[in-house]
């Protein structure tokens, strides 16, 4: 899952939502020692939600379906796919979490954009790269069209050697698998959202975080 879904995945609380969003930047445990409580939960709420997702067979299936388009960038191309049919689909999805049942896609997006600009001194690696421009430029919401996701497929390449094929992907191929994939995403993310509701809730710091 990508930014958007990161943010959503996430309880109520600015914090964990920021280091849920920025969790690819702590690597290893070292960190663990130091942060918040919000913090841990956020960044271990984001791993979380990459092996859930990861592992699940159905992402599996998702990744062979395209991966003669998009090489081994198939994880990448299903990430940017999660943030599109979400917000393709938010008035379904907002419904089902209780943080963003009563707000737009616009109003969640703002709302997200402040928490990372409040505490964009704290994140790290890809996160603490990009929010500057995510914030200047309201990235998040260029992933509700293709184009964005190519912008975005455009940027990962020019990083990354060997990543035009998922430039190639979102060109064309993309328009193919989207009644497939949206069918991963739709049957996925219900599932996922449960599964995350469960592991804050069971987390160590979550009887801490609720009651503050």
């Amino acid at each position: 899952m990508n930014f958007t879904a990161h943010l959503h995945l996430s309880p109520n609380i600015a914090e964990v939502r920021v280091f849920n969003f920025s969790g690819d930047g702590f690597k290893g445990n070292a960190w663990r020692a130091a942060a918040s409580p919000p913090q841990r939960l956020g960044i271990d709420l984001h791993r979380f939600i990459d092996d859930y997702t990861d592992q699940h067979p159905l992402t599996k299936a998702a990744k062979k379906h395209i991966r003669p388009f998009t090489g081994k960038y198939s994880a990448v191309a299903l990430d940017l796919l999660g943030d599109y049919f979400l917000q393709r689909n938010w008035e379904r999805f907002r419904q089902l979490q209780a943080s963003s049942a009563q707000q737009s896609l616009t109003a969640f997006i703002a709302s997200a954009e402040s928490d990372i600009a409040k505490h964009k001194s704290l994140l790290k690696g890809r996160a603490a790269a990009m929010a500057p421009y995510l914030l200047e430029h309201h990235w998040l919401l260029s992933y509700r069209e293709i184009d964005g996701l190519l912008s975005a497929a455009r940027g990962i390449a020019q990083r990354h050697p060997g990543g035009a094929p998922l430039v190639d992907f979102f060109e064309g191929p993309v328009y193919d698998c989207l009644a497939h994939l949206e069918e991963w995403f739709s049957t996925l993310y219900p599932m996922l959202m449960l599964a995350c509701q469960e592991f804050a809730q069971n987390h160590n710091d979550w009887e801490e975080l609720s009651k503050a």
